[in-house]
């Protein structure tokens, strides 16, 4: 049987539909590609299903500037019309901004693209960025985060190392009327820095009134 087409679509998530959950966000890409009417291919079986693959979860509230998914085609289509297509049937806030085919035997978008570069923007009203820098720097010191899981009436608590995981910053700087942390993080085989949990971490230890405004994957790179 053919393999078919494997089409690598990149793609935006902004304003309120960065809380799309990661499952919601997977079930409307699939909406957008019916819509679009691509000969998508389907897996076999008792309960046939889109054969598409996305990239790592974002945390819910988190923008994107650079998101993928494979999907595969039944039928070859240029990737200009496919873009088009896909482009035309899309809200604003989960857009499709590039596609190209891609190896059948090719490695997972999460093996292909393992680093993420995140940008969070606070609002520190009146909190001096050294106080913002400081707390930061002390929270890398420290060299990990402690995650606090609940399943049903048993909770975990998950140390989460920074050795690894994260690769560069975190840079902070103060703009006009925010101050940037921008940071980069690895994702292996053994996890990654959930990059919400680290900016709580650190905002907890700056014992300040410092809101996080917004955390946008600037983008997904290669290692």
């Amino acid at each position: 049987m053919s393999e078919g087409f494997r089409l690598r679509v990149k793609y935006q998530i902004t304003g309120r539909l960065a809380y799309l959950s990661h499952l919601e966000t997977v079930r409307s890409m699939e909406r957008i590609v019916r819509r679009a009417r691509l000969p998508f291919a389907i897996t076999e079986g008792f309960n046939p299903h889109m054969k598409i693959a996305f990239g790592p979860a974002l945390p819910v509230g988190a923008g994107s500037r650079g998101e993928y998914f494979d999907v595969r085609l039944s039928e070859y289509v240029d990737p200009a019309i496919a873009l088009e297509a896909l482009q035309g049937s899309a809200p604003e806030n989960l857009m499709p901004i590039a596609c190209a085919y891609c190896a059948h035997d090719a490695d997972s978008i999460d093996v292909t693209y393992p680093v993420s570069v995140w940008c969070a923007v606070l609002d520190a009203g009146d909190v001096p960025v050294g106080d913002i820098e400081q707390a930061f720097s002390q929270l890398v010191e420290t060299g990990f985060i402690e995650v606090v899981k609940t399943k049903g009436r048993a909770t975990k608590v998950k140390r989460v190392e920074f050795e690894g995981r994260l690769i560069d910053g975190p840079h902070v700087a103060a703009g006009d009327d925010a101050v940037t942390v921008e940071f980069t993080t690895f994702q292996g085989s053994d996890g990654a820095l959930r990059p919400d949990k680290f900016i709580s971490a650190a905002l907890e230890g700056a014992n300040a009134d410092i809101s996080l405004m917004s955390l946008t994957r600037m983008e997904l790179c290669e290692n």
